[in-house]
């Protein structure tokens, strides 16, 4: 993948960047084989030592390195290396690190630095289960009057339901089956539509409905 070598040839000519980049990973569905192009984003994470002002930098390096990949916008999360040895309760609890993070560990590259495999604790998604669909009840109100973030939101929730109802992985395709297996046609529809280019055909009172009631779903079944 010459776009990775790009990443890393930039990265070490940078000494700023050299040197405060603990390390730089890319994970989500282009690793995990179902990235969909004009539909997925390009997912990388950064551990960076002390000094987040690289930030900007590093963003300009990946959009420059990126431009072949035929993905909605390289999404770049950023964590401090000291708050890596429990991101749940220090710094920001990403969903990649903690709810999906066996998902993270098995689909993952790093393109500069160290692993953080061997240092992020280990969470079980039984366990944190409850913490997250309560998290998405409180971001309802956050993202109300933002069609995009409500849409993301109601797409975890689908997610979410097929995991507890026997979907295997994160792959988009064991989502789907699952969904259809315990015939959620409104599900469906939120999860395909995302999938379909992202057309965001529902209205903000309809997905906080369908957030709410699949939610109360997941609910009962814990």
């Amino acid at each position: 993948m010459e776009f990775l070598e790009c990443i890393k040839k930039r990265i070490i000519q940078d000494d700023e960047l050299k040197n405060e980049l603990y390390s730089l990973i890319l994970y989500g569905s282009f690793v995990r084989g179902d990235f969909l192009e004009n539909v997925s984003d390009l997912d990388f994470f950064a551990v960076i030592i002390k000094d987040e002002s690289i930030i900007p930098k590093l963003r300009q390096v990946l959009e420059d390195c990126t431009k072949e990949i035929n993905a909605v916008e390289v999404d770049l999360a950023w964590e401090y290396l000291e708050n890596i040895s429990d991101p749940l309760r220090r710094g920001v609890p990403f969903k990649f690190l903690t709810i999906y993070q066996e998902d993270f560990l098995e689909n993952h590259i790093v393109v500069y630095g160290k692993d953080i495999a061997n240092i992020l604790p280990k969470y079980k998604f039984e366990n944190l289960l409850s913490w997250r669909i309560e998290r998405i009840l409180k971001l309802i109100e956050r993202s109300k009057r933002n069609p995009k973030l409500m849409h993301i939101l109601a797409g975890e929730t689908a997610r979410l339901l097929a995991l507890i109802n026997g979907a295997k992985s994160l792959r988009k395709k064991d989502i789907v089956n699952a969904l259809e297996k315990i015939r959620d046609e409104e599900a469906l529809e939120v999860y395909r539509a995302y999938l379909n280019g992202r057309k965001l055909k529902f209205d903000e009172g309809f997905l906080t409905r369908f957030i709410e009631a699949r939610i109360d779903r997941i609910k009962k079944i814990l």
